[in-house]
């Protein structure tokens, strides 16, 4: 029983961090201070989902590892650290929720660091995320036909082919290559547009993960079938 509410539970924390994570990037469109409860948030679940998931940690350096695993370990480390970093220059240029704790003089340089470890986050939760499709559905496919499942593809990859224009529209590219100093916001846009927007820039970076993943997969069972290195 207990184990049963641990899972249910976690999966609570994912879903809340898939909720938070577009709206967490709408910093001006939700204000500052909404902006900062939130992160707090979101870090509080972040480290909750570790907690639920501190045996990943442990086996780390157990097993053999192929090409796949290679790949889910490089982005939970790589995470890890921009989810540890990003609340930290977030506490350092703070304006409300933490003020007494900002670093003076520093702020220019520390708010584009924020901003630069916010959208690389926001890549690699998407991604990350795009990792752990395939376990999802495949429990899924139990519960729906054949027609569901390739109906859901199309849309998701419809979705996705909306991200791309999503992704070059909102210069995604640039923040991640710290071109940009300041997060521009069009204050007269819809707020359901932007977060949309950017839903659908998750679904894009989760497809390319998902597909990427397939493909790692497919490799390891041909080289298996010829005799190649065993995973």
């Amino acid at each position: 029983m207990n184990i049963f509410k641990r899972i249910h539970v976690g999966k609570v924390i994912d879903i809340l961090m898939v909720v938070l994570l577009p709206l967490l990037m709408a910093y001006s469109l939700i204000g500052g201070d909404t902006h900062e409860i939130l992160g707090i948030c979101m870090f509080v679940l972040f480290i909750a989902h570790h907690v639920i998931n501190r045996k990943w940690w442990t086996g780390i350096f157990k097993g053999r590892y192929n090409m796949v695993r290679v790949l889910n370990t490089a982005v939970n480390l790589f995470l890890a650290v921009f989810m540890i970093l990003q609340p930290v220059s977030g506490i350092l240029i703070s304006k409300y929720v933490l003020k007494e704790v900002t670093l003076s003089g520093k702020s220019s340089d520390l708010r584009t660091i924020h901003m630069t470890f916010a959208y690389w986050g926001f890549i690699m939760v998407s991604f990350h995320l795009g990792l752990h499709v395939r376990a999802i559905s495949t429990k899924l496919k139990t519960h729906w036909n054949k027609m569901v499942n390739v109906v859901l593809t199309v849309v998701f990859l419809l979705i996705a082919g909306y991200g791309v224009n999503a992704f070059i529209k909102r210069g995604i590219g640039d923040y991640l290559l710290m071109k940009v100093m300041f997060a521009f916001f069009d204050f007269d846009e819809s707020k359901i547009r932007f977060l949309l927007d950017y839903a659908s820039i998750m679904v894009l970076v989760a497809e390319i993960a998902f597909w990427l993943q397939n493909i790692l997969l497919l490799i390891g069972r041909r080289k298996r079938k010829t005799g190649g290195v065993r995973e």
